[in-house]
């Protein structure tokens, strides 16, 4: 994934059979050898499980194998998604309409009508992930309360919870690989924002759970309507 410090700007458009079809290849190419690798371990534990005692060892080393391919396999899966990410336009938008697509209610405001360049399909679906997230962390109370801002370069859409992880280090929850498909979908929720020079954090204020996203604002004559 990008540092921080690189994801500015957003990335060029992606030509015919550019990073979306690289993605793709890529899948197809490392999936048929992982498929193969899995099937002789499965054999391959099946006869050391029939072994007496002594073979035990081998095969718990085995089966750990098997589950580092499950791993794998599942890691390679995400592909098609991120070449689905990578393939989609970036179209101009204000904050208010991103979040309306995302079911995301937000007041109205002039933060709110800030337009940007973002990905607007893959965008929305990362908004629905995150705060799907946030909710999930205090399934008993308010929903959670999304407010944008508008500095002189980015725009920003906060979106809290009063819930609190025990989860210390938050960052650890976009990486990969984690034992369930909820890291995977976060991963894939930062990947969308990043795609267009955007950043997603999420942090803890004053004993809240904040999910913080921004992007940049475009420059004069960039994007179709006013920022």
């Amino acid at each position: 994934m990008l540092p921080f410090e690189n994801v500015s700007e957003p990335l060029p458009p992606d030509p015919p059979g550019g990073i979306a079809g690289a993605l793709g290849t890529l899948r197809h190419a490392l999936a048929d050898p992982l498929s193969a690798a899995g099937l002789k371990l499965e054999l391959l534990g099946r006869r050391l499980a029939a072994v007496p005692d002594e073979g035990t060892s081998l095969a718990d080393r085995v089966r750990g194998t098997k589950g580092d391919l499950a791993v794998a396999g599942r890691l390679i899966d995400l592909l098609p998604r991120l070449a689905t990410i990578a393939g989609e336009a970036s179209v101009d938008a204000s904050i208010g309409e991103l979040c309306r697509a995302a079911g995301v209610p937000l007041e109205e405001s002039a933060a709110s009508c800030t337009h940007i360049l973002l990905k607007r399909l893959a965008s929305a679906d990362a908004l629905r992930t995150v705060v799907g997230f946030v909710r999930s962390v205090d399934p008993d109370g308010r929903p959670p309360r999304a407010q944008a801002e508008t500095g002189p370069a980015r725009v920003s859409l906060s979106i809290d919870s009063p819930g609190r992880l025990v989860e210390t280090n938050l960052d650890r929850l976009f990486q990969l690989p984690r034992g369930g498909v909820q890291g995977e979908e976060l991963f894939l929720a930062r990947a969308s924002i990043e795609a267009d020079g955007g950043r997603l954090l999420l942090v803890e204020r004053e004993g809240r759970l904040v999910a913080a996203f921004s992007w940049p604002r475009p420059a004069t004559g960039e994007s179709g309507a006013p920022a």
